[in-house]
């Protein structure tokens, strides 16, 4: 690795961190990448390559040489945004969503034995390590989460504006807010604003 893609490797990953993304899955971050501010304003970080590039080495994925297929990025972040809010809503999943889900983990793989130091463990190799092996990936971290538990503390942020999902890590789940200083003041300033109104 040359010193000037080492650099550039850093600073990306770096941003794409500071931007709040790369904490616990990449599903997540996909369907954050259609963020909303909480004061009116949306980006659409699929649009951005850096952001993309960002995705791509947080979660150590192969880097693609082809563009990135963004009509199906979308598509797989609206099925995912759909799934965690029928989950959040419900707890369960319609036939024609888990069709989907299925239909983007479909992608050809051998599985390959290593033996570590520690033991043994199965590799997963993609036939093609394209944005097909990509989206498969993603649609899988979702189905982790899903099979492990880890789903039960799946959370859209409280603040209407921004809905942003994040993992309650705290013991007794009580996390309202994807952060407490953005989202969390502004929605304290807004209720003691009614309050003075009243």
């Amino acid at each position: 690795m040359s010193q000037a893609y080492f650099n550039h490797y850093m600073h990306t990953a770096s941003q794409f961190a500071k931007l709040g993304f790369g904490k616990h899955a990449p599903w997540i971050d996909v369907v954050n990448s259609l963020e909303h501010d909480g004061l009116g304003r949306t980006t659409d970080h699929l649009g951005n390559s850096l952001w993309l590039d960002g995705l791509v080495q947080r979660w150590q994925f192969p880097a693609p040489c082809e563009p990135a297929p963004l009509a199906s990025l979308r598509q797989l972040r609206e099925t995912l945004h759909r799934s965690a809010e029928d989950l959040a809503a419900r707890g369960t999943l319609d036939k024609e969503t888990l069709r989907e889900i299925n239909a983007a983990m479909s992608v050809p793989i051998r599985r390959v034995l290593r033996q570590h130091q520690n033991g043994f463990a199965v590799q997963e190799i993609p036939a093609r390590a394209d944005w097909g092996w990509i989206e498969a990936q993603i649609a899988a971290s979702f189905v982790h989460m899903l099979v492990d538990g880890t789903m039960s503390r799946m959370k859209f942020c409280g603040d209407e504006r921004c809905r942003w999902i994040f993992v309650d890590e705290t013991k007794g789940r009580t996390r309202r807010w994807c952060n407490e200083r953005t989202c969390g003041n502004r929605n304290r300033v807004r209720r003691a604003r009614a309050r003075a109104a009243s």
